[in-house]
Formats: structure tokens, C-alpha cells, sequence
């Protein structure tokens, strides 16, 4: 594309717990490309340094926190974000689970100019997203993933020439998901085996995961589907097969958890 970073700004070791989290260090150093690691972009040595290189424009991709007036006002062309849903809709935190808790059969990745609003900037472009039945976070993951580079690709040159063009959000289409936390992920046996095994798929990897307690230790489901067995009360566990695998009741049906570990509580 012609127009590498001049400066990459990333969240530092203490975030490696948070879903998504990578270490760019290797990957910038071996592009030759400086690397600042923050917890917060607004931070006034960060913002310095996003001066001193005098940046056309910025991304601010996967960074979970707003950019204040600041940090917006630095680069000439103003800052870039991406939004794994088809904004206005779904603005906010956690758009992948909610996604799929949601049984959307299609979504969109949106590339937009960054406000001091929540996701409600002026849309550049978008890239269109299926949803299939058994979709889970990790595949969703990977397909917005897909579609990030796809938009970058697309619009970039425009971007940076100053060519491009907007479109405004239409207010009166726009929602607002609530974020989730790890608790969120804590099981209900009374609901349906589909409700539940759509939970687990919802947060599983790279997400905290779905989960219940059972004798002390702390299940979490990585990977289960759900059958029809009905013998089994809400909340009851059996094991089955030689690999150890958890048939476990439901308000209806039964779940069969295939992946998951465990740990004390």
C-alpha cells in the first residue's frame, strides 16, 4: 500500500488477559517500526509522541478506550476506526458476542472517522460479514479480521490523498449493545440447550468463556452442542465416553460440553 506506520501505539503486558490481546514488539520490531506501549493513548507523553512523527492519519484499531479531543486533533487527515457491526447499529462494547447472542444471520465491519462520540462518526465504507447457525467468536473473530484488511486495502489510498468520501450515521437507526463481563458468561441450566450452547459460542475463545461451578471447580466450556436428552434435571452432570465428555440438563434438552477445563475456585 506504499504508507507504513510511522508509529504504533500498543497496549503493554499487563493487558494480555484481555480478550484479543496481542504483543506487537516482535512484529514492528522486525518492521522496523517504533512501538510505544500504553494503557491509555490520551496519556500526554503518548499524544508528544504522536505529534513529533506528524502523522497524515491514525487508526485506532482494537483499542477499547475513546480518544479525547487532543489525541484527535493531532493528525492532519484526523483518526480511522473499524467496528465489527453495521453501524449505527450495535455501537459499543462486545459486538462479536453480542452478534451471535443475538442470531444475527449478517453483520458488517465499518470503517469510520473517529469523534469524541461512541462509534458515531461519518462511515467511509463497509465490508459485508454472513453469520452462519453454528458461528462462534473465534471464526467470527477471524472473518472481521478478513474484513479489516479488506477495508484498509480498499480505502487507504483515498484516505491518505484526502479524496475519499462520508456518509453520516443515521441517528434514528442507531443502537447501542451494553459491554459485557467475564461473569456474563456464567451458565443458566434452566434455559434451553440452544440458548446455552449459543452462550458458549458467544464467548468462547478468544473471550473469557461460558462457565459453571460443580464440586468445587470452575468449568469453563470452550466447545458444546446441544442434543435432545431429557433425563437429566436442570444443572446435572454426567460424564460420558472414554474422553471424559459432560452431558449436562437443561430447562429443555441436554447440553453436550466436547472442550472445556477446569480449575478451583
Amino acid at each position: 500500500m506504499g504508507a507504513p506506520p510511522s508509529l504504533v501505539v500498543a497496549y503493554p503486558e499487563s493487558k494480555a488477559g484481555a480478550s484479543g490481546y496481542a504483543d506487537l514488539r516482535g512484529l514492528t520490531a522486525d518492521l522496523g517500526i517504533r512501538c510505544l506501549l500504553a494503557d491509555d493513548v490520551n496519556d500526554h507523553d503518548i499524544v508528544a509522541a504522536i505529534r513529533d512523527v506528524q502523522p497524515l492519519a491514525g487508526f485506532a484499531i482494537g483499542w477499547s478506550g475513546l480518544l479525547h479531543d487532543t489525541v484527535l486533533a493531532v493528525p492532519q487527515l484526523g483518526w480511522y476506526g473499524i467496528h465489527p457491526t453495521r453501524l449505527p447499529e450495535g455501537r459499543g462494547r462486545a459486538p462479536i458476542p453480542w452478534t451471535i447472542l443475538k442470531r444475527l444471520h449478517s453483520t458488517a465491519s465499518t470503517l469510520f472517522r473517529l469523534t469524541e462520540g461512541i462509534d458515531n462518526g461519518p462511515i467511509i465504507g463497509s465490508v459485508e460479514v454472513s453469520v452462519s447457525e453454528d458461528e462462534n467468536a473465534s471464526s467470527l473473530y477471524a472473518k472481521h479480521r478478513a474484513a479489516h484488511v479488506a477495508l484498509i486495502r480498499s480505502y487507504l489510498g483515498d484516505l491518505l490523498q484526502g479524496t475519499a468520501t462520508f456518509r453520516p450515521q443515521d441517528e434514528s437507526l442507531a443502537t447501542f449493545w451494553e459491554r459485557r463481563t467475564p461473569e456474563d458468561g456464567r451458565i443458566d441450566w434452566t434455559a434451553p440447550s440452544d440458548d446455552v450452547a449459543c452462550l458458549v459460542r458467544a464467548v468462547t475463545r478468544p473471550f473469557p468463556g461460558a462457565f459453571f461451578d460443580l464440586d468445587g471447580e470452575r468449568i469453563t466450556v470452550w466447545e458444546a452442542v446441544p442434543t435432545t436428552a431429557a433425563h437429566l434435571a436442570p444443572g446435572s452432570v454426567e460424564k460420558t465416553g472414554p474422553s471424559g465428555t459432560l452431558l449436562v440438563g437443561c430447562g429443555e434438552g441436554a447440553l453436550k460440553v466436547v472442550e472445556y477445563e477446569s480449575a478451583p475456585t
